[in-house]
């Protein structure tokens, strides 16, 4: 009896050691699969940061020209009603400033890498604060509302004055008055520039702060792609 005992207890160590191993093998298998799976989304998270720090570098180059060239509409917009308040004489040179002051950027903001995250989820971001600074940055779209109310403007109430000011409307370009006489004294004429450099001023401190917020995320994408 004993030894018929001592049998069953070696089967049963035998079972369970058995047991022991296979689930230490699934456990291991599971746990490798999982590092792979692990591994493979950081690289993914490496692809997509990279894409998402070359994204931001081409908005803030765009941004800097809008900066720029709005920058030029307001001063010309100046210099024109600085030409009509001290009553100085045309000049051929003035043609440009017509053109230019009636110049407007509208910012072709890229989002394509941050709207192909959002497809595969945002939670492929392991940073708290990328993944924040992301959505706040991609999903505040008041520079675009902003642009549309300037192009609603000049197509509704400029562009259809423009005939009787000038002999044409050049988008790039000069613009010669008909009578400089004329415009100089139009209220509603003086109006629009006063209205231009308004805005212009206004879209520059925007362009300047969606700028600056790129700019930061860009240095936080770049401190993590260094932890790779």
């Amino acid at each position: 009896m004993k030894k018929i005992l001592e049998t069953l207890k070696t089967k049963w160590a035998g079972y369970l050691l058995e047991i022991i191993v296979i689930i230490i093998g699934i456990i291991g298998a599971f746990m490798l699969n999982s590092w792979h799976e692990g591994r493979k989304e950081r690289n993914f998270e490496h692809k997509v940061l990279t894409e998402l720090q070359s994204s931001l570098q081409s908005n803030i180059d765009y941004l800097d020209l809008a900066i720029e060239r709005s920058d030029e509409a307001w001063k010309s917009s100046q210099l024109i009603l600085t030409y009509f308040d001290d009553d100085l004489p045309y000049r051929d040179s003035l043609d440009l400033h017509f053109s230019r002051s009636l110049f407007w950027f509208h910012p072709s903001i890229n989002s394509n890498a941050y709207e192909s995250l959002k497809s595969y989820g945002l939670h492929l971001i392991t940073n708290d604060s990328i993944r924040k600074n992301l959505t706040d940055i991609y999903e505040w779209k008041f520079i675009e509302r902003l642009s549309l109310r300037q192009e609603q403007y000049f197509y509704s109430s400029v562009s259809p004055l423009l005939k009787y000011w000038f002999e044409s409307y050049e988008f790039i370009g000069e613009m010669k008055p008909q009578d400089f006489n004329t415009l100089k004294n139009s209220a509603e004429y003086k109006h629009i520039l006063r209205t231009m450099i308004y805005n212009r001023k206004m879209q520059i401190q925007y362009f300047e702060s969606i700028r600056q917020d790129r700019i930061n995320l860009a240095e936080m994408i770049n401190k993590e792609l260094r932890k790779y």
